[in-house]
């Protein structure tokens, strides 16, 4: 994962911000091992201390090399764009939150070297978090998936990279209602099939009342988008290509959810499907739903 230009300037912005206002990982005695050292036990105390003073946490950069961290209520994790990297070596993931509130991560990239994480393992997982925010972030290599999230409320998800993994952003609730989480602006790629679970080689899959809009799905061997019949959905302006179904809706919604302006191309069973479980059912709904292809 390069790092533009802008994003280096943007960068060096941040990086200003974060020493004026938080702490460096530098300033704690935590420097890059370059994936060679388990460096978890540094690391799980330094995101705890920050936590706890309700500071940013900055992680020069370097690859930190670390078994799975817990993070809880009032982290905030940044970095500099491309190059503050969190390699996984095991425990089931890299990053977990539960029921926690307040979280943010923004200009990190979690890198899980290809590391199979479980059937319910995630470079992230979050459950029951109140206020979530993950920007301009890299989720790579993962063996299992990129983003989970369930149960959480007030959840933004914009301006990230999840590039190969099984699932690549996934968000669930079990209630009706909240508020909408926002998935924006995100690219998903180079997803797989795990044929141990249902949905897996999906590049947004979302059973939440959420905005999908403006992200870019490529090479899903299932669905570019999925959506379920928790909550409302807004599917618009995002860009679908090479995946076996574009996006897939549920047959009792498909009439009423707000799907308009998708760009999909090169599917092999349809643009938009209306779904009974994991089975579609009738036409290609492309050509009533606003779909150039």
């Amino acid at each position: 994962m390069t790092a533009t230009r802008r994003e280096v300037i943007l960068a060096g912005i941040g990086l200003g911000v974060a020493f004026a206002t938080g702490t460096s990982l530098r300033t704690l005695g935590v420097l890059p091992s370059g994936g060679g050292t388990d460096q978890t036990d540094m690391l799980q105390s330094a995101v705890d201390a920050a936590a706890g003073s309700g500071l940013p946490l900055f992680f020069p950069p370097g690859t930190y090399s670390t078994r799975r961290l817990e993070l809880r209520s009032g982290t905030h994790l940044t970095g500099v764009p491309g190059r503050s990297i969190l390699r996984y070596r095991d425990g089931g993931g890299l990053i977990g939150i539960e029921q926690a509130n307040d979280i943010r991560l923004e200009s990190l990239v979690l890198d899980g070297d290809g590391k199979d994480m479980g059937v319910d393992g995630a470079l992230l997982a979050a459950t029951m978090v109140e206020r979530l925010r993950l920007s301009n972030c890299g989720f790579l290599r993962s063996g299992s998936s990129g983003i989970l999230v369930s149960r959480c409320e007030n959840v933004a998800i914009t301006g990230n990279i999840v590039d190969k993994a099984a699932t690549g952003i996934a968000v669930a609730s079990s209630e009706q209602g909240g508020t909408a989480a926002l998935i924006q602006g995100n690219l998903v790629r180079n997803l797989f099939f795990r044929k141990v679970a249902l949905f897996h080689g999906t590049g947004i899959s979302i059973d939440a009342g959420a905005m999908v809009k403006g992200n870019i799905v490529e090479d899903a061997p299932a669905f570019g988008i999925l959506v379920g019949s928790a909550g409302d959905v807004s599917v618009l302006n995002n860009r679908i290509r090479n995946a076996h179904i574009g996006i897939g809706i549920p047959a009792e919604i498909v009439t009423t959810a707000p799907v308009s302006g998708n760009s999909i191309s090169s599917t092999r069973d349809g643009a938009i499907r209306a779904m009974r479980g994991p089975t579609p059912v009738g036409p290609d709904l492309a050509v009533d739903a606003g779909v150039s292809a």
